[in-house]
């Protein structure tokens, strides 16, 4: 705040915000349907909209238990590693991840459609395969989960690039394995 040489100022004004840079954290804004999933000491990625590719871990260490008017409370995170770059005041974006499960996962490449169906590619043995339907769970960075029946796949071997190819040759030449 400017201030000049006498100049008078109410008891509610703010002259000064004194920050300690040995403990930043981070404030957000969580709404009152998400705050039962959040949990103290649950990890965290944050990240800035001016660079959303660099995250940042944190640690949730506070969660409110007041709501505003918009039905929000805060949540306060620290920085596993603090970024001396970030100042204060600047707005953020998280993800948190509420529930985490082991689950069979496949490349995107990996899975083709045809006729309405989804499937992968079992290796039998050397240049010989196996079309088998699958269904589908949660999508997520490049990866297809196998839904929760398909737990009898847990140790074949896929084919995970080419499968789309794989399709085309198998479907051509009238063959299904």
């Amino acid at each position: 705040m400017n201030v000049n040489i006498d100049k008078y100022v109410n008891t509610s004004d703010v002259l000064f915000d004194i920050v300690d840079p040995r403990d930043i954290h981070l404030a957000l804004d969580v709404f009152e349907k998400d705050v039962t999933l959040l949990r103290l000491g649950q990890k965290m990625m944050a990240y800035t909209n001016s660079n959303p590719d660099k995250k940042y871990i944190c640690k949730i260490v506070l969660i409110g238990k007041d709501l505003t008017d918009q039905r929000k409370t805060e949540v306060h995170c620290h920085f596993e590693q603090y970024d001396k770059n970030l100042l204060p005041g600047t707005f953020m974006n998280a993800e948190i991840e509420v529930t985490a499960n082991n689950a069979l996962a496949l490349p995107e490449d990996a899975i083709v459609n045809y006729e309405n169906k989804s499937y992968v590619f079992k290796v039998k043995a050397k240049n010989a395969y196996e079309m088998i339907e699958i269904k589908l769970g949660v999508t997520k960075d490049g990866y297809v989960e196998l839904a929760a029946s398909n737990t009898e796949f847990k140790n074949l071997t896929f084919v995970t690039k080419g499968a789309y190819s794989l399709l085309m040759k198998m479907k051509n030449t009238g063959e299904d394995e």
